[in-house]
């Protein structure tokens, strides 16, 4: 019943003659009930501009990366005092004995903390960070996240398009010769951040680094989770899963860890160097036969992990780990909740919907658009049912009820189709209803990390692929004509907070109806098709509704951003 209600409804959704028509069951709205919605605006008639509200939408977005930047994560996370150094409930004794170890797109901004905090404590370490990180920092007026010239900590950059390079080897190298120097006497700081994995190659004998790419990239084509690039990078490393605390050991390592993974997984960040590994070789044979990609992993690969799983290859003799503190200093629930606090500064009723989005995203995409018409559908009712009393203000209780039946079933199908929470929808539903009773705008955000599957040959990234996705939507359901034409503004914003997206210099992008238009459609279901959506966002609106932050120095997943603004 509930698949034959959302097929129904589907095709509502992209029906015009439909949707203005008095339907039983799916009219949105009876020109009557629309009339009274308008007449409770028309004291004023002026619309809000959609650069207006992708202008608040970028704001929010820049308050919650700011909130996350990681000199600030990790100067909350450390105290010292005298020579004692406490982390959390965990004290250590300092006397020029820290070194410090650092991968990820963020950790150049945990050294200056580091720095910041021990001084001359530190006597040796290496950071390995993004191609062209210093620069753009520079440039971007975030020198203040750079160490200071004397730092004793060496920058080394590599990896570029977050793909393990001779660079980011050499760097990688450098980390394991400092943490198998070390004594009893010594800490060993390890600075963790998403991007860390391509960071810190370091492939198990006889795999070439040549070939661990190759993997990756495969991996990658298909759309596999991060969780499942992470398993297999583990298992064809020498530091990855445990293998950097190793090495280190006797020494005290305290590793400090950015999250860039939904949930926090300490076994998956960075691909875990200082977490004892629980998967094993036939996970990654099973990844990779589901992904069917087993005749594009290079021979040597499927040998090694295959003798490995038999217990064919000999394994040195592995310590416990608990000379080792793992500590998450920072995630995209702190990001969240500070651009939630933004946006209600900007004058919004705000709510996250999920802290967890996840998927193909383009299916995240179609989720958005039909979660922007529910919230549009909601604000309206509300509106309607607040209208009621007043003088010249009556309601047709038939067309409305037609209405909310159409309300839920908008409902049902982002529960069944696109499996949004009961909770979420709730929360959603609260935070419209206050909106609409004051006549706000409203701000709902999510966050996470989506995946692509590569089929065409296109330039982008997962947060321009969901917003094209999302934008197409919207084209192709009449209610977001109907919102436009009431002087509504809707706007999605998606975007990595590290200021990456794919191989591309945006971060994200926007998307808002009247984005795509009928004229423009075969073109953009085109670069869909083709992941392509970078050519679509820099062809139309002069390349205005691409978000270029640059690297931001931080990396705690992705943000969507959706914002309705009703007429002023």
């Amino acid at each position: 019943m509930r698949r034959q209600c959302c097929a129904m409804l589907y095709g509502v959704l992209r029906n015009q003659t439909l949707y203005q028509q008095k339907i039983p069951l799916f009219v949105a709205a009876s020109s009557c009930t629309r009339g009274v919605i308008m007449a409770r605006f028309q004291s004023t008639s002026s619309s809000p501009d959609v650069a207006e509200v992708k202008g608040h939408a970028r704001k929010i977005f820049d308050a919650g990366v700011e909130a996350v930047m990681p000199d600030r994560m990790v100067k909350n996370c450390l105290k010292f005092n005298g020579n004692e150094l406490t982390v959390k409930d965990k004290s250590y004794a300092v006397d020029h004995n820290v070194h410090v170890v650092g991968f990820g797109k963020a950790v150049i901004g945990m050294v200056k903390a580091i720095d910041d905090i021990l001084g001359d404590h530190v006597i040796n370490g290496v950071a390995s960070v993004p191609c062209g990180l210093q620069e753009i920092l520079r440039t971007t007026g975030r020198e203040n996240l750079l160490p200071e010239q004397n730092s004793k900590v060496k920058i080394m950059e590599g990896a570029k398009n977050n793909l393990p390079d001779a660079h980011a080897l050499r760097a990688a190298n450098q980390i394991a010769e400092i943490a198998g120097n070390l004594t009893e006497k010594d800490i060993l700081i390890v600075l963790v951040s998403g991007g860390g994995s391509a960071l810190l190659p370091c492939p198990v004998p006889p795999i070439s680094l040549e070939e661990k790419e190759q993997v990756t990239k495969a991996l990658a084509m298909k759309g596999a989770t991060i969780s499942e690039l992470n398993t297999v990078r583990k298992n064809l490393s020498t530091l990855k899963g445990g293998g950097l605390a190793q090495l280190a050991y006797p020494a005290q390592v305290v590793s400090l860890i950015l999250s860039d993974i939904i949930g926090d997984p300490l076994d998956l960040i960075a691909s875990a160097p200082t977490v004892a590994d629980q998967s094993t070789p036939n996970d990654c044979l099973d990844i990779i036969q589901r992904l069917e990609i087993k005749d594009e992993i290079p021979k040597s690969v499927i040998k090694y992990l295959t003798e490995k799983s038999e217990g064919k290859l000999h394994e040195g003799q592995k310590s416990d780990l608990d000379h080792v503190t793992n500590i998450i200093v920072g995630s995209n629930t702190i990001a969240v909740e500070h651009a939630l606090k933004e946006a209600e500064r900007c004058g919004y009723v705000a709510t996250s919907h999920s802290m967890s989005v996840s998927g193909e995203a383009k299916v995240i995409g179609k989720m958005y658009s039909s979660l922007a018409a529910y919230v549009y559908e909601l604000y309206c009712v509300n509106v309607s049912s607040s209208n009621q009393g007043e003088s010249g203000s009556k309601i047709d209780m038939g067309s409305k009820s037609a209405q909310m039946q159409y309300q839920q079933l908008l409902n049902l199908l982002l529960r069944t189709q696109y499996s949004v929470t009961d909770i979420a929808l709730k929360m959603i539903e609260v935070c419209v209803q206050k909106a609409a009773d004051k006549r706000q705008p409203v701000c709902i955000i999510g966050a996470g990390e989506t995946t692509v599957t590569v089929t065409g040959d296109g330039k982008g990234g997962r947060n321009q692929e969901l917003a094209l996705s999302a934008a197409l939507g919207m084209n192709e359901s009449p209610i977001f004509q109907h919102l436009k034409q009431q002087g509504f503004e809707l706007v999605l914003l998606s975007a990595g907070t590290d200021g990456q997206d794919g191989p591309t210099d945006a971060t994200g992008s926007f998307a808002y109806p009247g984005q795509v238009t009928d004229v423009n459609q075969s073109d953009t279901k085109n670069c869909l098709d083709r992941n392509d959506s970078y050519s679509f966002y820099k062809g139309v609106n002069r390349g205005e509704d691409l978000i270029v932050t640059g690297l931001t120095g931080t990396n705690v997943m992705d943000m969507q951003i959706l914002l309705l603004n009703p007429p002023k």
